[in-house]
Parts: C-alpha cells; structure tokens; sequence
C-alpha cells in the first residue's frame, strides 16, 4: 500500500501569553484551514509578533519535519495557500500539479539555490572570512545546496541540522561534503556544550518554524566563535503575511530586534522595509 502523504495529525497545545515577551493580552488575528484542521493566529500588540494559537506540539511538530514535510514537498502535496502577500507572483518553480519525487528534489533543489544561496553567502562574506578555515552550520538545511555551495566556492567545512529522513538519504545517496551534527533546531542547546564552535550559523526560513524561537537563538549564540554571526531570513510580516500549518511564528523587524536583544545579540538587518522577505544578521 502506498504511505498516505496528506495524512497529518497534530496534538494542538494553546498559550496564555506571548511566547517571545510574556505579555498577556494579545489580538486575534486571522485563521486558514489545510486537511480540515483549523489553524488560527493572534498578534502580540508589544514586542510585534505573530503566532498561531492553539499551535502544535513541539513533538508534533518534530514527527511531522521528519516524516511528512520534505516527503509531501518533492510529490507538491504540501500547503499551497500563499497568505497575505503585498504584490506577491508565483515563482516559475511553483505550480498545482503532483511531482514525481526525483523530479521534485531537483526542482526543490533549484529552487533554493536560485533563491537563498546568493543572499546568504553576500551576507556571511560582509561579517566573516569565508575559507577553509571557517566552519558553517545550517539549522534546517533542507537538501543542503547553499552548504554545497558554500563548500564548493570557498572549502568551508559544512554542517547541517535537519530533521527530514528523506533528505538524509540523499545525502547520503550523493555523497555530499555535508556533515549532519543533529535532528532538530533544539539540538543546539546539546550542541553547545560541545567543543565544536562555528563562525555562522544560518536560519533560512527556519526560524518561524520553531515553537521557541528565542531559546533556539540563545543556543545558537553559544555555539558561535567569537565574532560569529546568526543570518535569519523568514516572511516579513509588514509585507508577507504568511500564515501557513508549517509556521508558529510570523515576525516583525521589532520581534526579531526583540529576540536579539533578549539573547544579548547585536541586531542588524539586511533586508529593505518592503521587501517579502525579513532578512537580518545577529552579531556575537
């Protein structure tokens, strides 16, 4: 019997306060539907942010980026609904019929490498030296081109956190340069006890997946050498409103500055004010 891919389950939990500030009141703020659940948001009127509540579990979340996200991505089962996007097209990648899976991972693939790797490596260039000295971790790699990239280009050595059993197996299959050194974003507070240190690490369209985004930065910043950087790109809520199954959290610039500023970072942003895209770097 083929695995049903549009199956999903999640044990939904609901928060009384704002997950990045604590603050109380927060305004009810929109709802889509994906496979007849009900996913609804609210805004927090201090620090900015966005957030589904009632939201899934951390563990259902877990379950589902390991064995369902990528596996629904490469077949194009996945959410399609944009959100609220300002002047917002369709990417030529993009397109309502199912994939073949191969077909899928290359379009993916391509699609990725179109998209992030360029800004990516412009903005780790701008803050660090990018040889075969410096070590890159990527949190949520996906099938980890923009490390491939960054490995081909510049002989950085290259490590990858990734939950998705579907992308290890490529990996593995392609025998990339790629080193995985953990599952989940939340690894990183194991991986900071460790003696192994990284000039960057990257959070590309990532971040706004995690339950507790500013935890998930605070181990991210003890494992930086000194002087390394965290890059952050994920929706610009001013501009792409994008609610989606797969995001707890849509944020403002001032929720990122925010979180920044809790984990005792120094904030920069990249990104223009109306750009889709929110785009920042997080200075140790």
């Amino acid at each position: 019997m083929p695995k049903n891919y549009k199956k999903v389950n999640f044990d939904f939990e609901a928060l009384d306060v704002c997950p990045l500030c604590g603050v109380k009141p927060f305004i009810p703020n929109g709802r889509i539907k994906w496979l007849e659940i009900d996913f609804w948001y609210v805004v927090c009127p201090l620090c900015g942010v966005k957030f589904m509540n009632p939201r899934p579990t951390l563990k259902s979340y877990q379950d589902f980026y390991k064995n369902l996200f990528w596996q629904q991505k490469i077949r194009n089962l996945g959410f399609h609904q944009p959100g609220q996007a300002w002047q917002a097209g369709k990417y030529r990648w993009d397109d309502e019929k199912t994939w073949d899976p191969e077909f899928g991972r290359k379009n993916l693939m391509e699609k990725t490498r179109m998209l992030r790797a360029e800004t990516i490596t412009a903005a780790l260039k701008s803050h660090i030296k990018l040889n075969s000295l410096a070590d890159i971790l990527e949190v949520g790699s996906g099938y980890p081109v923009t490390l491939e990239s960054l490995k081909e280009n510049f002989n950085c050595r290259v490590f990858a956190i990734e939950p998705s059993d579907d992308v290890w197996a490529t990996v593995k299959k392609n025998n990339s340069p790629v080193k995985f050194v953990g599952r989940y974003a939340e690894d990183l507070k194991t991986l900071a006890k460790k003696k192994q240190k990284f000039d960057a690490i990257i959070f590309s369209h990532v971040l706004e997946n995690t339950t507790d985004p500013a935890a998930v930065i605070g181990f991210a910043k003890k494992c930086l050498k000194p002087g390394g950087v965290i890059y952050v790109q994920t929706p610009n809520l001013l501009v792409n409103d994008q609610m989606n199954p797969y995001h707890p959290f849509i944020f403002s610039a001032n929720a990122l500055s925010f979180i920044a500023e809790r984990t005792g970072l120094k904030y920069k942003k990249i990104s223009k004010t109306m750009e889709r895209m929110l785009t920042v770097v997080l200075l140790k």
